[in-house]
């Protein structure tokens, strides 16, 4: 018996240790390359000013989380001065080739930017000379997109990183970087404001919800 207590709420709660005994931490002079490829200001948020922990937020980073660590993931760092990258890949295959591996719920016929962006800087950090991304759906349907080493890719976020960095020491807000994602990302509101005219800046921006 639960005693009249919250049985979702338990679960939930139980998830969420988990959820951040998986996570990464770093200090202000560590950057994840996750937190660069992805929008700047909500990797802002998440350390400077993060709402609570969200049931389906502890769901995917468990469910990434693990499936890095069932397929011995590994984490390395870059320095660039006084600041640390760390890049995490899902597989190493003969200590050349890097596999990371993006659940979706829809195969895309594309692979996202910011996933190349992810694994192009893993081939540096990792000193490899071919990666690629596999997409896969929870029915087992997959695709993989073979990635070109870019060293214009990389220059950008050893840019971001450093940008990033600076601002996190000095407090100070990244400008917005309006995209589709905006949508469903939970800061949506610090961002935009009220919903009706938000809808509208994306719409302006080129970036609303297709129709």
């Amino acid at each position: 018996m639960l005693g009249g207590r919250n049985f979702h709420k338990l679960i939930g709660d139980e998830l969420i240790k988990i959820s951040k005994k998986l996570a990464l931490a770093y200090d202000s002079n560590g950057i994840h390359v996750s937190e660069i490829t992805r929008c700047s200001r909500l990797s802002y948020f998440e350390r400077m000013d993060p709402f609570g922990d969200e049931y389906s937020n502890a769901l995917t980073n468990i469910f990434k989380g693990s499936l890095t660590k069932f397929l011995n993931g590994t984490t390395r760092e870059y320095k660039v001065d006084d600041l640390a990258i760390y890049a995490t890949v899902d597989l190493i295959i003969d200590n050349d080739m890097i596999i990371n591996f993006v659940p979706v719920s829809k195969i895309p016929e594309f692979p996202h930017p910011n996933d190349l962006l992810y694994t192009n800087a893993t081939m540096f950090i990792f000193d490899s000379q071919s990666g690629f991304i596999v997409y896969f759906t929870p029915e087992g349907k997959s695709v993989e997109f073979s990635v070109p080493k870019s060293n214009r890719m990389f220059e950008q976020v050893v840019r971001r990183a450093r940008i990033l960095h600076l601002l996190l020491k000095e407090k100070k807000t990244p400008v917005v970087e309006p995209s589709e994602l905006c949508f469903s990302c939970k800061y949506f509101q610090r961002c935009f404001g009220q919903q009706k005219e938000s809808e509208h800046m994306l719409d302006f921006l080129g970036v609303g919800k297709k129709k």
